[in-house]
């Protein structure tokens, strides 16, 4: 029973490193935006569609993650994308001076790192019971939020220390070394399903339509909650008039604020539930991000406004997954990859949807982009509990 436990115990922390590992990556995009492109010798529009490579790549990694959890053992898988990753990662410590190439290594970067981000999820849903579930995936957040908090911290002091603009991928490398170690002599539980057990014939089309509203409003998140931190240090320094340390720490304001809201949201949602929460969340990011885009308005600092912003997103992506995951007695292998696949394409498409409107429009419109989709969040979100109240009162199972 000790072993099995000190098991579930260091599968839970190889999962949190995934997390770590993959918000690391995303989160000192906007703060990299302008130093990188200052080296490179390109605008800084370019820039961040060369770093939105990196979300691409997560796209294809959840994308693949739906063909691979069901059919690969997870140590194997384990093995092999984190194997990749710190070779990627090696080469981009050297510094390639092409922003193709660039391109190419973060794009397969997060494909490896997005299948493991699947595969944590996956891990954690198999390991703990329903009631621990919700508790313990929005737990993963915290480490993501953690990670996005060290990261980009740990950006600005490296920058302003006159570090290469690469130099912080050193940290996210460290953290992938672990999660090998881990691997090899940690127990996986099993998810390659047989021909005839109970998830083998649940095909997508059974799903109900809870699930889809569910994934739109992954969608939506991912891509506002991006839009955001990517231009959110560029609209400090153009409308708020801050430094550019001072608009950089905004973003890690921002991811010290989730962290702290996700350890409170641990202990809360086991009693408010996940949907509960899920609404909570959605509207709190929408009116506070609404008050950071209309500063001064606001009689709140931009710091101060950061950090409430990132209290509120607390634990949303985890509640509406594992809102999702209630649907059904045991988690198909194919639904947790599924809904990050939602959120993936979501973070993909902003990098590159947000650069257009502020190459056209200035940056105030890449921060309105991401404010209409966190709008869009809530009403997703009310869709599908109202979907899920007219089904229980027909008497229709879902």
């Amino acid at each position: 029973m000790r072993n099995m436990s000190m098991n579930r115990a260091a599968l839970t922390l190889a999962s949190f490193l995934a997390y770590f590992a993959l918000s690391g990556m995303l989160a000192p995009i906007g703060i990299l935006a302008q130093p990188s492109a200052a080296a490179l010798g390109v605008s800084a529009g370019e820039m961040v569609r060369t770093l939105g490579f990196f979300s691409t790549g997560t796209l294809a990694g959840s994308l693949a993650a739906v063909v691979l959890l069901p059919s690969v053992k997870l140590r194997t898988l384990t093995l092999s994308v984190y194997g990749v990753a710190g070779c990627v990662l090696l080469l981009l410590l050297v510094r390639p001076t092409d922003v193709s190439v660039i391109a190419a290594m973060l794009c397969l970067l997060g494909a490896c790192l997005g299948v493991g981000l699947a595969q944590a999820a996956l891990v954690i849903s198999r390991i703990y019971s329903q009631t621990y579930r919700a508790s313990m995936l929005v737990a993963t957040d915290g480490s993501f939020s953690l990670a996005g908090f060290v990261t980009a911290s740990a950006t600005v002091f490296l920058l302003t220390q006159g570090a290469p603009w690469s130099s912080i991928y050193g940290l996210i490398l460290a953290v992938v070394l672990a999660i090998l170690v881990a691997a090899v002599w940690l127990e996986f539980p099993e998810t390659v399903r047989s021909e005839d057990s109970e998830d083998a014939g649940l095909s997508v089309r059974a799903w109900p339509r809870t699930i889809w509203f569910l994934a739109a409003a992954l969608f939506c998140y991912t891509f506002g909650q991006s839009s955001f931190l990517i231009w959110l240090p560029s609209f400090a320094q153009a409308e708020m008039g801050l430094s550019a340390a001072d608009s950089g720490n905004l973003i890690g304001q921002y991811w010290l604020g989730m962290f702290i809201g996700q350890i409170l949201t641990v202990v809360i949602v086991v009693r408010l539930g996940a949907v509960k929460m899920s609404v909570i969340g959605a509207l709190g990011c929408f009116m506070v991000a609404a008050l950071l885009f209309t500063y001064p308005l606001s009689f709140v600092s931009p710091s101060m406004l950061a950090l409430i912003w990132g209290v509120c997103n607390f634990g949303l992506l985890k509640c509406l997954i594992s809102q999702a995951t209630l649907a059904f007695n045991e988690t198909p292998a194919g639904l947790i990859p599924s809904l990050l696949l939602a959120a993936s394409l979501g973070t993909a498409c902003s990098p590159l949807a947000s650069s257009w409107m502020v190459e056209a429009l200035g940056v105030a419109a890449g921060m309105m982009t991401g404010l209409v989709s966190l709008a869009a969040v809530l009403l997703m979100v009310v869709a599908a509990i109202a979907w899920r109240r007219d089904m229980n009162l027909s008497g229709i199972k879902q």
